[in-house]
C-alpha cells in the first residue's frame, strides 16, 4: 500500500506544480529515502528520476542532490547505500553531470565512503564510480581523481 502511494507522487507533481511540490511534498519524498523497507527506498529513487524529468536537472541539483548527499553520513549503512544508488541513478538521468558538481560534491562523498567500515558500501562506491565515469571521462582532472 505504501509503495503505491510513493509511486503516485510524480503524477501529483505534474498536476500540482513545482512550487506546491517543493513546499508540501518534497520533504515526504526525501523521508522515503530513509525508509526501513528497501522497496520504498527504491521507489523513492525512481520518483526522483521521474521528478527530474518533470522539473528538470537544475531543480534536481538544487532540491534533491544535497539531500541525497546528506545520506552518506547517516549511521545506518542502508541510508549510505541509498545515497550511492541515488547518485548512480541521477548520473544516468543527467547524462552529463556538470564537472564542477562532480568535483565539488560527489568526489568528496565517494572518497569518504571508500573508507566505510561496511564492505557492501565500499563495493557500491566502485559501482557508482563506474556509472559516473562516462560523464566525466573527457574531463582529465576528474577522471584522474576517480581512478
Amino acid at each position: 500500500m505504501k509503495k503505491s502511494v510513493v509511486e503516485q507522487f510524480p503524477m501529483l507533481a505534474r498536476q500540482l506544480g513545482e512550487a506546491f511540490f517543493n513546499e508540501k511534498l518534497n520533504p515526504i519524498c526525501i523521508d522515503w529515502m530513509k525508509d526501513s523497507i528497501y522497496t520504498i527506498r527504491e521507489a523513492s529513487l525512481e520518483n526522483i528520476k521521474q521528478l527530474t524529468i518533470i522539473f528538470g536537472t537544475p531543480w534536481a541539483l538544487k532540491n534533491i542532490l544535497p539531500k541525497l548527499l546528506g545520506l552518506h553520513t547517516e549511521s545506518n549503512y542502508l541510508h549510505r547505500l541509498t545515497s550511492l544508488f541515488g547518485i548512480a541513478l541521477l548520473s544516468e538521468q543527467f547524462q552529463q553531470l556538470p564537472a564542477e558538481t562532480t568535483k565539488k560534491m560527489l568526489l568528496p562523498m565517494l572518497n569518504t565512503l571508500l573508507k566505510d567500515p561496511v564492505p557492501n558500501v565500499r563495493m557500491n562506491v566502485a559501482k557508482t564510480i563506474s556509472k559516473l565515469y562516462p560523464s566525466v571521462k573527457n574531463t582529465k582532472e576528474i577522471s584522474v581523481s576517480l581512478l
